[in-house]
């Protein structure tokens, strides 16, 4: 009987651990529906599997501060034109997002304009395929 209670234990826990994990990597907190754009210094910029990771320090009308970003996959970033050198730590950049549900700051990166001018965009979640005759990973 034991053996059956171990077992049963086991397969609880996985199961657990296989919704958290899928619910880490979901996109669900963000609203694809809205848009919103903010300019700063890149303190960090992890752009890595399964998903970037951007932290910038942000100076506006309500104080400066540093707001926490989320986006697509290395290989997603890279067919939009990205490269490793394309941002850096120190650049001023402005990046535009799908804002959090929760009202709190940050969200996930749709695109971002580079210190030197160039915008790297990406098609939201559920987001149509652009027309013909459109570049390939913009808005």
């Amino acid at each position: 009987m034991s053996t059956v209670r171990v077992t049963l234990a086991a397969i609880v826990l996985a199961a657990c651990g296989v919704s958290i994990a899928q619910a880490h990597h979901s996109a669900a907190m963000f609203d694809f529906t809205r848009s919103g754009e903010l300019e700063g210094v890149v303190k960090d910029i992890r752009v890595i599997n399964p998903h970037m990771s951007l932290t910038l320090v942000v100076t506006d009308s309500k104080g400066t501060r540093t707001v926490s970003f989320e986006g697509h996959s290395v290989n997603n970033f890279y067919r939009a034109g990205w490269r490793p050198d394309s941002v850096k730590v120190g650049d001023k950049i402005k990046v535009r997002f799908a804002p959090r549900k929760d009202g709190s700051e940050g969200g996930f990166v749709n695109a971002f304009t580079t210190a030197q001018g160039k915008e790297i965009g990406f098609r939201p979640p559920g987001a149509p395929a652009p027309a013909s005759g459109t570049k390939a990973g913009t808005n």
